[in-house]
């Protein structure tokens, strides 16, 4: 598992999302096209970025780091934010710098982040095809950037 950063062209040529990082109406938010930290996984053919984030409040999230403050999980995955990799130019050839142990933390940890976010993606595509409101209104999916992808998950 390599911690990647996404490339500038993503940010220009994916101003259409919804939900994504920092993408309020269309557009991107200024400072905020650095690159963030993410670790890429495939499912059923389609390669996903999922972005290393702060202060995650919800459970669609793989935690590295704890949080002490209340109503914060912690620091880590959140798969709520995983964005469709169409290109491979989407990801930058910089590798994204944590400290050690959270790096640690995540290599030990590959196959249950994938199939932690593999459940994720399924139990979306079960809600939306039955319109499970419950499920897509919780606070794991209200804000998922998955509804950005359904003709590539075959919904």
């Amino acid at each position: 598992m390599q911690l990647k950063k996404l490339d500038s062209c993503f940010y220009e040529e994916n101003n259409h999302l919804v939900q994504a990082l920092d993408n309020h109406g269309g557009n991107w938010e200024a400072g905020k096209t650095r690159g963030y930290g993410v670790v890429v996984i495939d499912f059923k053919g389609l390669k996903f970025a999922i972005p290393l984030r702060t202060n995650i409040k919800h459970d669609a999230a793989y935690i590295t780091v704890r949080s002490s403050e209340p109503n914060i999980k912690g620091k880590g995955l959140d798969y709520s934010k995983a964005v469709l990799i169409a290109q491979e130019r989407y990801i930058s050839n910089e590798h994204f710098k944590i400290p050690a142990t959270e790096h640690k933390k995540l290599l030990d940890k590959e196959h249950f982040v994938t199939a932690k976010f593999e459940k994720y993606v399924e139990r979306y595509r079960k809600a939306i095809i039955v319109s499970d409101k419950n499920i897509l209104n919780s606070q794991e999916y209200r804000f998922t950037t998955l509804q950005n992808y359904h003709v590539e998950l075959e919904i």
